[in-house]
């Protein structure tokens, strides 16, 4: 699966770059840390991305509620994919319910945002990426700032 998955991580990894450079960096040295680690390389090498951790849910409907695997101030991504109709992520604390059909993607911040899926008719899998704050801790990585957006001249 991971093997399969390689563009689509690095497709994650790439809007990470674009819309918060710095915890994009901080991923990049988190992954080069655990391929310097001999015990993790061989397995390391496949991951193609700068998370350090994906969950899968399929056909899930979600109460609101707020993320507790990811870190402040730390954006994760949800991907979402399959063969479905009338998909949804509703964001009440910004008054957003976003058109959630095949090939969204997301960027936000789980820990702070309230969010919650209703129910889809379909096949509904989405790819939650994020990053684990104890393995950048390991890898001596440091800590993302919040993203203040794009400076651009």
């Amino acid at each position: 699966w991971v093997s399969a998955s390689k563009e689509t991580f690095a497709l994650m990894s790439g809007i990470l770059s674009l819309v918060h450079p710095e915890q994009y960096a901080q991923g990049v040295k988190c992954m080069q840390s655990i391929i310097g680690n001999s015990d993790l390389r061989e397995y390391a090498e496949q991951w193609a991305c700068v998370f350090n951790a994906v969950t899968a849910l399929a056909n899930r409907e979600t109460p609101f509620h707020r993320d507790g695997s990811g870190t402040f101030p730390w954006y994760d991504i949800l991907l979402t994919v399959g063969r479905y109709t009338r998909g949804q992520l509703s964001l009440p604390a910004l008054g957003l319910d976003l058109d959630y059909c095949p090939g969204t993607v997301v960027p936000f911040c789980g820990n702070v945002l309230r969010h919650g899926v209703p129910h889809c008719d379909g096949e509904r899998i989405c790819l939650a990426f994020y990053m684990r704050e104890f393995v950048h801790l390991w890898a001596k990585t440091g800590k993302a700032a919040w993203s203040m957006g794009l400076d651009i001249k």
